[in-house]
């Protein structure tokens, strides 16, 4: 796929992302929507064009090449054993580093969690010992990573942080409006199963392509979420079984049906 079918891409992203249309890419720019359609489809964009449009979405060139990084070859997803181990030992190392991978630079990092200079050269020096950060003059530092880290099932991370993070996630009612839980059961085919963990692996691409395009966005105008998607064989009548016998009841498994 060619660099300028790259970069329109992501633009249709952004405008899919803000519930926009050609129509009002079209009012932006003072042409009709038909120019704009063509413009895409023939991908004719000029730089001063593209330049219009990237600021009628309130973005910079950087910012589109940050989305096209999503999913490439070059896009670190998983790090070392030893960089796991460094950041297990060292949780405000880690906490920064996850701070890093959230877009905030080291100066945002500062002046949000009031840290000296000398803390953040700490920091810094550190992620920088771990291969995870390219020091920069003036306190500042660039992220040797793609900011979706796949931490190993068998790692550090995973073992000291998961199950306090999958309890502290659950707490939740989740019953607020930005609050979303569902649990389904049903009698699936390996083929269902199959398209199924496809469309969840979509969604978790698509719920990391809008924090990064959020990540211009002002801190103010945004909150911190978490997408958690599990799938795995399940039979509730176990739990409906186990229930009754705690309850001193006989539960008839053959009448038990999944939903």
């Amino acid at each position: 796929m060619s660099q300028t079918r790259d970069i329109l891409n992501s633009v249709k992203k952004c405008l899919r992302a803000r519930g926009l249309t050609y129509r009002d890419v079209a009012d932006a720019l003072g042409i009709s929507e038909a120019s704009v359609k063509r413009i895409f489809s023939e991908q004719t964009f000029s730089l001063q064009r593209l330049e219009e449009v990237c600021r009628f979405l309130d973005m910079s060139f950087y910012d589109l090449a940050r989305m096209m990084r999503i999913g490439t070859e070059d896009e670190i997803t998983q790090l070392t054993m030893p960089q796991e181990r460094g950041l297990a030992k060292d949780p405000l190392v880690l906490t920064y580093f996850y701070l890093l991978l959230t877009g905030r630079t080291p100066a945002k990092i500062g002046r949000e969690f009031g840290l000296d200079e000398q803390q953040q050269a700490t920091m810094l020096a550190r992620l920088s010992k771990l291969k995870l950060v390219e020091l920069l003059p003036k306190n500042n530092g660039r992220l040797l990573t793609g900011r979706r880290i796949d931490w190993r099932h068998d790692g550090p991370i995973r073992k000291l942080y998961q199950r306090q993070v999958q309890q502290a996630f659950m707490e939740s009612d989740f019953d607020a409006k930005d609050e979303v839980f569902r649990f389904d059961t049903g009698e699936l085919s390996p083929a269902s199963v199959t398209v199924l963990a496809k469309k969840f692996e979509k969604l978790s691409q698509e719920f990391d392509e809008f924090a990064e395009l959020d990540i211009s966005t002002p801190i103010a105008n945004k909150k911190a979420y978490g997408l958690m998607v599990s799938f795995r064989p399940w039979a509730f009548w176990q739990i409906l079984e186990s229930t009754a016998n705690d309850m001193g009841l006989n539960a008839d498994r053959s009448q038990v049906r999944t939903r």
